[in-house]
């Protein structure tokens, strides 16, 4: 990747009720497949199709978004590596076939998870009865082995249904899968983000990164993890532009897919633009309760989850910069609903 380097200055207990989501155009020559009912549901009701749109990055190298969440998957020598597996058992099983029908019966042999959050990790259990073993960065990995051992109720799930013992595997700094042909590099950037234990994905002959949610594009990105530190965060999104990186394509965690370089600087901007007006309104002395009226970012309304997490990200870093310690939300339940 060219161009100037931005440069940064000086479980499963939380869960959010429900999000419209705006759905953005598939990606020019992607394949959507949609599962689900025929007939719209009645007014108010939760939307359970499954939308999966595929783009063919590389030979042997996929992203696909599934619904509103980017993963992707690698063909390796002996199998497949999957990056993220979606939010929910019924997108896993999904995306599970369309790794099928284009990469064949390869078996998975490993999933990625960059962080715990439940969007990209709600498929993990469907996963874990393909024998899959899963790797996490160790500050998160405890989350990831809770998730892949409670039971889920009383009629169970695949994986209760299974005699399979999940294997998660912890990542300290980086860990490298793959041959010669399309090596694969799981890293972890050194310092707390989007969450305490990010991971990206990233291929360097291809010129692939897959950035979980460190990069957002086009989408307002989700600032309520406990853990979340806005200038780890940038400091995590200079190392991108380092030469470290030479990345062509990039997939984000949410969003579109777009320029490497214009992705990671949406993102950053967002981060800066956020703290920025939200440490200012809290300079003044403005009351918390009037932040529908203070809180308004004019370039990024109307974009996927402004009107859903904006707000709550301004809350966040307007409490944080009032000295006041926040709690913190570790999950979001992000459902399409359709009106």
């Amino acid at each position: 990747m060219t161009g100037l380097r931005i440069r940064s200055g000086p479980t499963f207990a939380f869960a959010l009720a429900l999000f419209a989501l705006v759905a953005a155009g598939a990606p020019l020559q992607a394949q959507t497949v949609r599962l689900g009912g025929g007939f719209p549901p009645p007014p108010g009701a939760v939307d359970t199709t499954v939308t999966i749109t595929v783009e063919a990055l590389k030979p042997g190298v996929y992203a696909a978004k599934v619904s509103f969440v980017w993963t992707g998957w690698v063909e390796l020598g002996d199998g497949i590596l999957v990056i993220d597996t979606g939010f929910s058992e019924a997108g896993a099983r999904a995306l599970a076939d369309t790794i099928r029908a284009r990469s064949g019966p390869l078996p998975i042999r490993y999933v990625v998870n960059t962080h715990q959050h439940e969007d990209h990790t709600g498929g993990d259990r469907y996963f874990a009865t393909l024998g899959a073993t899963f790797i996490a960065q160790e500050k998160v990995a405890a989350e990831i082995q809770h998730l892949l051992t409670w039971a889920p109720g009383e009629t169970g799930d695949a994986l209760s249904r299974s005699d399979r013992a999940p294997t998660v595997k912890r990542v300290s700094r980086r860990a490298s899968y793959g041959g010669t042909k399309r090596p694969v590099r799981v890293i972890y950037l050194g310092r707390p983000a989007h969450t305490a234990g990010d991971l990206v994905v990233y291929l360097p002959k291809q010129g692939i990164l897959f950035a979980g949610d460190l990069v957002s594009n086009r989408s307002v990105p989700w600032l309520l993890d406990p853990d979340m530190s806005v200038n780890g965060w940038l400091q995590s999104l200079d190392s991108l532009l380092t030469p470290a990186f030479k990345i062509e394509t990039l997939v984000p965690g949410h969003g579109d897919l777009g320029k490497p370089q214009a992705s990671i600087q949406f993102t950053y901007h967002y981060l800066l633009d956020v703290r920025e007006k939200a440490s200012t309104v809290a300079a003044w002395g403005t009351k918390l309760n009037q932040i529908r009226d203070w809180g308004y970012l004019g370039a990024y309304e109307g974009m996927e989850f402004y009107e859903e997490v904006h707000f709550m990200n301004m809350r966040r870093l307007y409490n944080e910069a009032k000295g006041i310690k926040t709690p913190g939300r570790k999950n979001m339940h992000v459902f399409k609903q359709r009106t």
